[in-house]
């Protein structure tokens, strides 16, 4: 893949699809690739930031609202379904048009299933084959499963950022029932932004607490955070998620640090210096921990079933901890397991297996 021009659209939802793309992009960009960018929002200024010599298109996607109750699920994601099939209809527009403009010859999209191509070879990112569902409407996992094969026909690759096998990140959602063996399906071992120190950094900070994902939980879990904060000892940094939003915020002479966003060098020296970490459970903070080898705390987004299954899988398996964002009580932290296991067996950031896999779209 060298002197080729791909389009790498992400989608708006968190930063976790943008920080997980960061090692993509920026492997494209070595071997003196034309990367242009298309994301929206908050997604576009952390791109905006890392990537400053791309090329940018500000293109909206839809924006999922969650339901609080897990059960709900369903019922809130098939009432927005209009909407995102005219989302889905904008950018596939929208596209078309820089297509005939840009002329790509490579387009990859982080979870944008309406930036695809039937000139152009496409690959999609995603870790969720199947979603997962709450246990009385188990049964329509398989509309979810035969969903994902009709958008999986405007694709020449489906990239699963996971390893193949039993040991693995993400569980049911990327290695059960037939759609695990897609034809399409390709598992690229786990990707992270973030990437370790040579040098080892000293553990001074006490605690770090990453408040992250789709709104309104980012703001609910924030001031959950922040309604707590001053009854906390020790050294605290907060960061909040929001790139492009107001000035950073010093408290009780330097011992609390609120942060509106922190680059991957500056979260992956936080997260290293950090004694206790208290995040979300997306799968992308997931990777940054097994590249670092922390552990953490998980706070599930309530409603989003997919955190709430990792955060219990993890559990179940010793790996991590796990509290509901309403019970979260920061001066009462348990004790972290060892997730040395995962670090060991799950590989990172394979970009020469991703090269390959691209490279026979691009010869």
């Amino acid at each position: 893949m060298e002197n080729k021009t791909i389009f790498y659209a992400i989608i708006n939802w968190g930063l976790g699809h943008a920080t997980r793309s960061t090692p993509i992009i920026r492997h494209l960009l070595e071997r003196g690739n034309r990367v242009i960018l298309i994301a929206h929002g908050n997604a576009l200024n952390l791109l905006h930031e890392t990537f400053p010599e791309c090329e940018y298109y500000d293109i909206r996607d839809q924006q999922i609202r969650y339901s609080r109750l897990s059960f709900l699920f369903v019922f809130k994601i098939v009432a927005q379904l209009p909407k995102m099939l005219l989302c889905w209809r904008y950018e596939r527009r929208k596209v078309r048009e820089l297509e005939k403009r840009l002329h790509p010859d490579l387009i990859i999209s982080e979870m944008r299933l309406g930036v695809w191509s039937r000139r152009v070879p496409s690959v999609l990112i995603t870790h969720q084959l199947r979603f997962f569902l709450p246990p009385a409407l188990r049964w329509a996992v398989v509309f979810g499963e035969a969903f994902n094969r009709i958008v999986f026909r405007n694709y020449r690759y489906v990239f699963v950022p996971d390893a193949e096998g039993s040991t693995n990140l993400s569980g049911e959602l990327s290695h059960k029932g037939k759609i695990a063996r897609h034809s399409k399906v390709r598992y690229i071992g786990c990707l992270s932004s973030i990437e370790v120190p040579e040098t080892p950094v000293k553990g001074d900070l006490d605690l770090l607490i990453s408040i992250s994902g789709p709104e309104p939980q980012r703001s609910r879990f924030e001031a959950k955070v922040m309604e707590q904060l001053e009854e906390l000892p020790g050294s605290v940094w907060i960061a909040r998620g929001e790139p492009g939003a107001a000035k950073d915020k010093v408290l009780q002479n330097g011992r609390i640090r609120i942060f509106s966003h922190l680059d991957r060098q500056k979260m992956a020296e936080a997260m290293l210096k950090a004694k206790y970490i208290v995040c979300r459970s997306g799968y992308s903070t997931v990777m940054e921990l097994l590249a670092l080898g922390k552990n953490a705390l998980f706070v599930p987004t309530p409603g989003q079933t997919e955190q709430e299954y990792l955060a219990d899988y993890y559990r179940k398996q010793g790996v991590f901890h796990s509290c509901p964002q309403d019970k979260l009580d920061l001066s009462d932290l348990p004790p972290l397991p060892d997730n040395g296991l995962l670090k060991k067996t799950i590989p990172v950031n394979r970009l020469d297996h991703i090269e390959q896999l691209l490279d026979s779209l691009c010869p």
